[in-house]
C-alpha cells in the first residue's frame, strides 16, 4: 500500500511539472515573426564633417615656469665650511663669492711647494754654471768626452726637476683655490643643503648651493601631435597666470623634434622676460595662441 502511494505521489509531480513547463511556453513570446517584440531604437551615428572653422584645443594648453638655467655648486676640496657668505634668496653675481672651505692644510701643501721650487731652480742654477764650465774645458780639449755628456745629463735632469716643482705649486695653489667657490652665474640663490660647520668632499661632491637664473624663464607646454601642422617658432602666444592675477606676452622659442610616443603630444617652449623679478618658476600658466587656426584634418 505505501509502495503504491509513493508511485501515485511521483506520477502526480511530474505531470504538473510537465504542464508547468507548457504554461511556460506559452507564456513567452517568439523571438521573431509575428507576435515578436519590436527591436530597441538605436541612435543615430552620423559621418563626421572633414573641415570646420571653429577654434581648437590645439590652440590653448596649460604650461609651467621653469629656469632659464640651474647650477648647482659643489664642493671641490675636502673640509669643513667656515664662512657661508649667502643665503636661501639671495641675489647673486656672477664671480660673487659664496662659501670657504678651511684651506690651512691646503695653504701648508702650498708654500712646500714653493720651497721645492726654489730648491729645484738653485740646483738648475748650480748645475748651469758647472755646465759653462764645463763646456769652456771641453771646447779646449780640456775635458774629456765623458765629463761633457755627464755635465749634459745633469742639467737636463735639473730643468726636469724645476718643471715638476712648478707643477707642484700649480697643483697645490689650485687647491687653495678650490677652497672658495664663487657663483658660476647671475641669478638667485634657491636652496642650501649645508650651512656653516657642516664637513663636505669632494668625492662624491656634497652639493651646498643651488642657484638659478631668474631673470628670464622658460614656459614648456604641450599640444596635441596634430597641431604640428599649425604651430611653428615665433608664434605669438598670451600667457595667463591665475596665481598672481598677472598676463605676458611672449613667442614660441622651440618647437620640440620629436613627439612623445606615450601620450601623442609635443613639447613646446618660450621664453619670458622676467627682469622685475615677478614671476617664480614652478608657477602654473595658461596658455592661448594668438589667432584662430582652422582645424585640421582627422
Amino acid at each position: 500500500m505505501l509502495v503504491r502511494t509513493t508511485c501515485l505521489v511521483i506520477a502526480l509531480t511530474a505531470t504538473l511539472a510537465g504542464c508547468r513547463k507548457q504554461d511556460d511556453k506559452k507564456a513567452l513570446p517568439p523571438a521573431t515573426g509575428s507576435g515578436a517584440p519590436p527591436l530597441p531604437v538605436l541612435p543615430t551615428v552620423t559621418k563626421p564633417s572633414t573641415t570646420t572653422s571653429a577654434v581648437t584645443s590645439d590652440r590653448k594648453s596649460t604650461g609651467t615656469l621653469m629656469p632659464h638655467s640651474e647650477v648647482a655648486v659643489v664642493a671641490r676640496t675636502n673640509g669643513v665650511i667656515v664662512a657661508m657668505n649667502v643665503d636661501v634668496g639671495a641675489r647673486v653675481k656672477k664671480g660673487q663669492v659664496l662659501f670657504r672651505v678651511d684651506e690651512r692644510t691646503a695653504a701648508l701643501h702650498l708654500a712646500q711647494a714653493r720651497t721645492q721650487l726654489a730648491a729645484a731652480q738653485q740646483q738648475l742654477k748650480s748645475t748651469q754654471v758647472e755646465y759653462n764650465r764645463t763646456k769652456l774645458l771641453f771646447d779646449q780639449q780640456a775635458a774629456s768626452s765623458q765629463q761633457w755628456d755627464q755635465i749634459v745629463a745633469q742639467v737636463d735632469a735639473a730643468k726636469v726637476g724645476v718643471a715638476q716643482a712648478q707643477n707642484g705649486v700649480a697643483v697645490a695653489a689650485k687647491a687653495v683655490d678650490d677652497a672658495t667657490a664663487h657663483a658660476p652665474i647671475d641669478g638667485v640663490v634657491v636652496s642650501r643643503p649645508v650651512t656653516l660647520g657642516d664637513y663636505v668632499t669632494d668625492g662624491p661632491a656634497t652639493q651646498v648651493l643651488v642657484v638659478q637664473d631668474q631673470a628670464t624663464l622658460d614656459l614648456k607646454f604641450r599640444l596635441p601631435e596634430r597641431a604640428l601642422a599649425a604651430v611653428k617658432t615665433g608664434d605669438a602666444i598670451n600667457v595667463a597666470l591665475p596665481a598672481l592675477s598677472l598676463s605676458r606676452k611672449a613667442t614660441i622659442s622651440i618647437v620640440a623634434p620629436m613627439v612623445d610616443p606615450r601620450t601623442r603630444t609635443i613639447e613646446l617652449t618660450a621664453v619670458l622676460d622676467n627682469r622685475d623679478g615677478a614671476l617664480r618658476p614652478g608657477l602654473m600658466a595658461d596658455v592661448a595662441f594668438e589667432g584662430a587656426v582652422r582645424a585640421s584634418n582627422p
